[in-house]
């Protein structure tokens, strides 16, 4: 008992070690944003006292959500009590609405029931005022939830049968459903256990219904994109065709009026000559007249007098032409040495912000788990622990050393990349045995948690790319997919043909999903993670690398997901069979 004992007491050394690191790199962070929200309320202060009570409003709701998101729930109540008495001021239904029900959800966070009630009771009077249904029957799902709480199952039932009558009328399925799930909580409370089962049953499957739903409306979309995908692809060739038949018209009209113009040049010269020699003809007829040998020396001084003129214009003309050649040659030099020098500035800016990444990524997600694992070891090699005692804390070790190798192999990896480092060695293979293998390597992770992989590929679908690069792609997207997922949830890897030499990978989970702001910044060069459904850490290079990878592959990777439904990441390689080359 007593090593046992100080095992626990170790363990906790340890993780107060992690802690503090990542307190102290936080900590300043926090102070600026608390700062932040400080400034927003003496703003709304000021607009208040200015008798401006929408952007007061404004700003104590802002003031109240920056609290809330930093879980300060007292703050975040009292600033936005402030701005419903500003908007209640201004008889803004809208915003009195939400205010009561943001207050409603703090409130019950908190366990001030009582508050929680009033503010849920109010938001439902405003609602029913606005005429949303929806809103009021949500209202009064909340009090019933909190009457649930409370242990006062009657009036519980009561608001239950008011936000049931509402759901059926307008007929909203999510709304019956959470309505029948707190219906078969409060039978169950009451031992009526025919009642909660009959309403567990009602809510079971009108999710089964929602998701059924979600499912053809999701393969109805997918179905679209790719018929407008094809339609473009037509267009754009349709276009390609119709310019180049046009390039070459204007090609064959451009030479054929080039020949006339050299032909109406050469004629025009040969009139000109011919004048001017029959003019030196009559000169020296005239001449002959006179005198036969004059007419001779004449003749001959012209002749001789033309010729130096020719070949002066014509060295004037080469001159010219070799001076302007030269000066045009060294034109292109300069500019194409002003673009080597713009290119080499922007690489030098571009490694530079590579260094501070990797070093803030080293300095942040590395020092905490190595700290504690030097740590560790130093109270190990020390004495301060048993066999009995190592074995409790080696799981825990365990899990940060392979956090550890994975951020150092996806680290070296995408700095590799980003340097230009990494060269694409392409080959055929089974994107089945790959999946399979990932699958496999995931499947303890997958089961501690309650969660099933599927490989829905067929066996002998073949892809052309980097073996290596594709690894790493699926091992990110199951492992992304696994992090965000909770117990009974489903991981599956899927394929199907896209165009004619691509392939189409799915990863696909029903976990937790994303917000549409959260999709947004995926696969950009932002570098932010977010913690999983079991406090699972993250680097963010992951999507990023998976990004760069799929791109030096001639691939495409995007996402899509809904929150609360899950979320399905594909990419693209080319197909086994085709054109390689």
């Amino acid at each position: 008992m007593r090593n046992i004992n100080q095992s626990i007491f170790y363990l906790a050394i340890i993780l107060l070690t992690g802690v503090m690191v990542s307190y102290a790199q936080s900590h300043d962070i926090s102070q600026d944003i608390i700062s932040g929200i400080e400034q927003e309320v003496k703003q709304a202060k000021k607009y208040s006292t200015e008798s401006n009570l929408n952007q007061a409003a404004y700003y104590f709701s802002k003031a109240a959500n920056g609290y809330w998101e930093l879980g300060k729930l007292n703050q975040a109540a009292e600033q936005f009590e402030n701005a419903l008495e500003m908007s209640s001021s201004l008889g803004n239904k809208n915003a009195i609405y939400i205010l009561n029900t943001n207050l409603g959800l703090i409130y019950t966070e908190i366990q001030q029931y009582d508050n929680a009630l009033t503010a849920f009771s109010q938001g439902a009077i405003v609602a029913n005022a606005l005429g949303r249904k929806v809103d009021v029957a949500s209202s009064y799902l909340n009090q019933a939830n909190i009457y649930y709480e409370k242990k006062i199952y009657a009036e519980a039932l009561k608001l239950l049968h008011d936000a049931n009558s509402i759901a059926l009328e307008i007929n909203d399925q999510r709304l019956l459903r959470n309505t029948y799930s707190v219906y078969a909580k409060v039978y169950d409370k009451l031992g009526n256990r025919d009642e909660s089962a009959k309403y567990f049953n009602l809510f079971a499957a009108i999710t089964q219904k929602i998701q059924q739903d979600e499912v053809k409306v999701k393969e109805e979309a997918a179905r679209q994109f790719v018929d407008d995908a094809a339609s473009r692809v037509r267009t754009v060739e349709t276009q390609k065709q119709a310019t180049e038949k046009e390039l070459l018209q204007k090609s064959a009209e451009l030479t054929s009026k080039q020949i006339v113009l050299e032909e109406t040049e050469r004629e025009s010269q040969e009139q000109l000559m011919q004048i001017e020699l029959l003019n030196k003809e009559r000169e020296l007829q005239q001449i002959i007249i006179s005198n036969q040998e004059q007419r001779r020396k004449i003749y001959i001084s012209v002749i001789v007098l033309i010729l130096v003129f020719l070949v002066y214009v014509l060295y004037n003309y080469y001159q010219k032409r070799k001076a302007n050649q030269l000066l045009q040659q060294k034109n292109e030099e300069i500019l194409s040495q002003n673009r080597e020098i713009q290119q080499q500035s922007q690489q030098l800016r571009e490694l530079n912000h590579l260094k501070d990444k990797l070093f803030s990524i080293i300095s942040h997600d590395l020092r905490s788990p190595l700290g504690s694992l030097v740590t560790l070891l130093n109270l190990t090699r020390e004495g301060f622990f048993t066999e009995e005692g190592f074995r409790e804390v080696v799981d825990e070790l365990s899990k940060n050393v392979g956090y550890t190798s994975e951020l150092l192999e996806n680290l070296l990896n995408w700095a590799q990349a980003q340097m230009q480092g990494l060269k694409v060695f392409p080959t055929v293979f089974s994107i089945y045995d790959v999946a399979e293998t990932k699958l496999g390597f995931y499947s303890e992770q997958a089961e501690s948690k309650g969660i099933t992989l599927r490989n829905l590929l067929e066996t002998d679908i073949e892809v052309y790319a980097d073996i290596a690069m594709i690894e790493l792609v699926l091992r990110n997207l199951i492992a992304n997919s696994i992090k965000f997922c909770e117990k009974g949830s489903t991981v599956s890897v899927s394929a199907s043909q896209r165009g004619e030499n691509n392939i189409m990978i799915s990863v696909a989970d029903t976990g937790i999903g994303m917000k549409e702001e959260q999709v947004e910044r995926l696969f950009g060069r932002e570098i932010f993670s977010t913690r999983g459904t079991a406090n699972e850490k993250g680097t963010g290079l992951g999507l990023v690398l998976c990004k760069d990878f799929v791109n030096l592959n001639h691939g495409e990777i995007w996402v899509k997901s809904i929150e609360g439904v899950g979320s399905e990441f594909f990419f693209t390689v080319p197909m086994g069979g085709s054109d390689n080359n």
